[in-house]
């Protein structure tokens, strides 16, 4: 049906970590729980501009298709 589908489309791209986020800040708390959100937020941030630098090189601009050009 269409809210089968609908459903599964949303937890497909959302993914079952997101969903799990209300009950950890829950565990946390108010002051530990958005501070360990916007920390994980901060290493994400970090990891993916890791990511981007191996596929194109900062330094020459070359583009590494592969992570053994990298």
């Amino acid at each position: 049906t269409l809210w089968t589908a609908s459903a599964h489309i949303i937890t497909a791209v959302i993914g079952s970590g997101v969903l799990s986020l209300a009950w950890a800040i829950a565990q946390l708390g108010w002051i530990a729980g958005p501070a360990v959100l916007m920390a994980f937020s901060f290493i994400t941030f970090y990891t993916s501009t890791l990511l981007a630098d191996c596929y194109r090189s900062p330094v020459t601009g070359r583009r590494n298709h592969t992570y053994m050009d990298a």
